[in-house]
C-alpha cells in the first residue's frame, strides 16, 4: 500500500473537505443524517479557527494524504454531554478499498493516545459497510438503538 499520512491543511486547502462533503457517492453512507454537506467558502475561516486553530481544544483534524493527492480527512471531537471523543473518518469514493480507512483509523487512535485520550468511540449506522474497518481495529459495540451502534477502542487496554 502507498505511504499515508496525516496532513494539517491550510485554510486555503479547505476546498478539498468542500469537494469531499458534497460528493454523493463518498456520503452515501450519511443518508441517514441527510446526506452531502454544504460547506461555503464564507463559513471556513470560522470552520477552521474551531477545527485547527486557537478554539480547537478537544478536538483533532486532518486530511489524508497519499502520493501527495487527498483521499480523505479524520477528526475526533469531545462530545461534551456524553463525555467521550467520537471519531470521523470520510475516504473519497473512488479511494476506498484501497486500505485508506483502516490506515486512517490506526493513526487517528495513535494521535488521541499521544494526548491522553483513553477511548474513541464512533456512533456508526447499521448499513454502513465501513463498520467493518472499525472491527478489524478493535472497536467493540458498546451501544445501540434503532439507528446506530456506539462503537468503542480503549486505547490503553
Amino acid at each position: 500500500m502507498d505511504m499515508i499520512e496525516l496532513y494539517s491543511p491550510t485554510l486555503d486547502e479547505l476546498g478539498f473537505r468542500q469537494m469531499l462533503i458534497a460528493d454523493e457517492a463518498t456520503m452515501s453512507y450519511n443518508h441517514a443524517y441527510g446526506g452531502t454537506i454544504s460547506f461555503p467558502r464564507e463559513v471556513w475561516a470560522d470552520w477552521y479557527r474551531r477545527w485547527l486553530g486557537k478554539d480547537s481544544q478537544g478536538k483533532f483534524y486532518r486530511y489524508l494524504r497519499v502520493d501527495g493527492s487527498f483521499v480523505g480527512e479524520v477528526a475526533y471531537h469531545h462530545d461534551k454531554e456524553r463525555n467521550i471523543y467520537l471519531v470521523s473518518i470520510i475516504i473519497l469514493a473512488s479511494k476506498r478499498g484501497n486500505g485508506f480507512g483502516k490506515a486512517a483509523l490506526s493513526l487517528l487512535c495513535q494521535e488521541a493516545k499521544k494526548v491522553g485520550i483513553d477511548a474513541l468511540y464512533d456512533d456508526i449506522a447499521f448499513d454502513n459497510p465501513g463498520i467493518t474497518i472499525f472491527y478489524k481495529a478493535g472497536f467493540e459495540i458498546v451501544g445501540r438503538n434503532d439507528e446506530t451502534i456506539l462503537l468503542k477502542k480503549d486505547l490503553n487496554p
